[in-house]
């Protein structure tokens, strides 16, 4: 009776050490567990804790190659009928197997048979994204923020030396590898082997972004990323070059060198844009569409300059009056006049707008209150555009 309780305790002893083993070891693979989103691990008994199990693990392991063989016999029957996809998954649940019941060299010939198949597999780009010469184009992230122009899309083939195949019922994984944004994930491939996903939004949308895209199989729980095989879909930030323009409007008509221009292109370039001074004859009426939001004028104010965005000053000086002062009028002239900033993108949209009213100038002459003025609204716009760099800057990458 006492030999036996002996023995009964050297069983639990013995397990209690493989437990603890198997804490402390792992078998690093590339199965992974939705759940946990990272590798399983397992241990390979010792010697010792192999004599010291009992008989039925032994029946147990034999159980686990058995059904390990025959995962990868269904493997590379489904492989050699052009199943590659669900060969992929028998791949999948024996490494899973054999991982779990810490099988090492069963489970590194699976990883070496995934690596293989890995080898032939191949991501090319969807025909949107291929330039004339045949070479993959980029595309604009502002646009892809908003969900419209060209969108992540790829054809996963098998290949073998100049013949390849589609492989349909394959999961694309796609992520943002630069930038940050919103998409569908997970894409299946269909007959062809094409998967595409749309972008929702961008983080940033006036910095570059990168969607990488690669295939992923799952099955019962668990999935093997080819992350090797990958295709990346650049998305580039429009340079922000501003052109700026002024309709400087005062008592004497419209100038045709508007005096607040260099000001506000100045206080812009600070920011960190390119910047484009209007050079030409401003129309009013195209100016007044501009500062609305046309398209089509704000075309027309760009000309040959590839302009993002718009930055559009309107200035109204009303007439000087004279100073009169408890009943006295005085030798000196009031001018007064009203501005307002505005930044448009290309395609209308108006991003920031801020109007300043009762600017003052005075002068001994109605033309020197108005330069006077002048040069206080020169000055209140550039504190405008100072004191609000951070929102203008944000505009800036809408």
């Amino acid at each position: 009776m006492k030999s036996r309780k002996s023995g009964m305790i050297g069983i639990a002893l013995a397990f209690r050490a493989a437990l603890a083993l198997a804490a402390a070891a792992s078998l690093a693979s590339c199965v992974s567990s939705p759940e946990s989103d990272g590798p399983l691990s397992a241990v390979e008994p010792s010697a010792e804790e192999a004599r010291a199990a009992p008989a039925s693990a032994s029946a147990g392991s034999d159980k686990t190659d058995r059904d390990i063989d025959a995962l990868t016999l269904k493997a590379s029957a489904s492989i050699d009928a052009n199943h590659l996809a669900e060969g992929v998954k028998f791949y999948i649940s024996a490494l899973a197997k054999a991982t779990k019941a810490g099988k090492r060299s069963r489970a590194d010939d699976i990883t070496a048979s995934l690596e293989a198949i890995g080898s032939r597999l191949t991501l090319e780009p969807h025909e949107s994204w291929l330039a004339a010469d045949g070479s993959q184009q980029t595309a604009s992230s502002r646009s892809a923020a908003r969900g419209s122009g060209l969108q992540p899309a790829v054809y996963l083939y098998e290949s073998y030396g100049y013949a390849k195949s589609p492989v349909p019922d394959a999961y694309i994984r796609f992520e943002f590898i630069a930038n940050e944004g919103k998409l569908n994930a997970s894409v299946t491939t269909d007959a062809k082997g094409l998967a595409n996903t749309g972008i929702t939004s961008i983080a940033a949308p006036g910095k570059d972004a990168v969607v990488r895209a690669y295939p992923i199989f799952s099955t019962e729980g668990y999935s093997y990323a080819f992350k090797n095989v990958f295709r990346d879909f650049s998305f580039v930030a429009p340079p922000n070059l501003v052109l700026v323009a002024a309709l400087e409007r005062t008592p004497a008509g419209d100038s045709a060198n508007p005096r607040v221009l260099d000001a506000v292109a100045g206080s812009l370039k600070a920011l960190g844009v390119e910047v484009a001074p209007y050079n030409g004859t401003l129309a009013p009426t195209r100016f007044n569409m501009a500062f609305g939001g046309d398209t089509s004028a704000l075309a027309g104010l760009a000309g040959s300059v590839k302009a993002v965005y718009f930055a559009l000053v309107h200035v109204e000086i009303a007439t000087p009056t004279r100073m009169e002062y408890g009943g006295k009028v005085y030798n000196i002239f009031i001018a007064n006049a009203k501005a307002t900033l505005r930044i448009v993108r290309a395609d209308g949209t108006i991003v920031f707008t801020r109007p300043k009213d009762g600017i003052r100038g005075q002068g001994g002459t109605e033309q020197a209150s108005i330069d006077d003025c002048l040069v206080k609204v020169r000055d209140e716009l550039s504190a405008i555009i100072t004191a609000e760099s951070a929102s203008i800057g944000k505009a800036f990458e809408e």
